[in-house]
């Protein structure tokens, strides 16, 4: 009696080629990314105030980031502003310095005390 199910295993693949698997996961990749958002002049506006507000009372903010297809979160103390190449320096709880480009901002708030 001639059986479907061992059919469709004999044609499935046993192994994937590691180029195959790094092409599926870069379609996959490619799948979820997303549009760079537009920002109205008002949210700008808001954004600036919050980084200078955080600047003068030396307070951590949440930014929001866009980062090629995805969005991602930094969160820390603006310790410069960097007008010449359009970005701030963000120094996180670890420690480590993040570059975060004026264009890439897609949010920031006040962070929420922990605790």
């Amino acid at each position: 009696m001639w059986d479907e199910r061992k059919d469709q295993n004999r044609w499935q693949m046993k192994f994937i080629l590691p180029e195959h698997n790094e092409a599926l996961r870069q379609l996959r990749l490619a799948k979820q990314k997303i549009e760079r958002p537009v920002l109205s002049e008002e949210q700008v506006e808001e954004f600036e105030f919050a980084i200078a507000a955080s600047i003068n009372e030396g307070l951590a903010l949440d930014f929001v980031l866009y980062d090629d297809g995805f969005v991602r979160e930094v969160t820390g103390r603006v310790v410069y502003v960097d007008h010449i190449r359009k970005e701030l320096r963000v120094k996180d709880d670890r420690g480590d310095t993040n570059f975060v480009k004026f264009t890439n901002i897609l949010n920031v708030k006040k962070n929420a005390p922990s605790g």
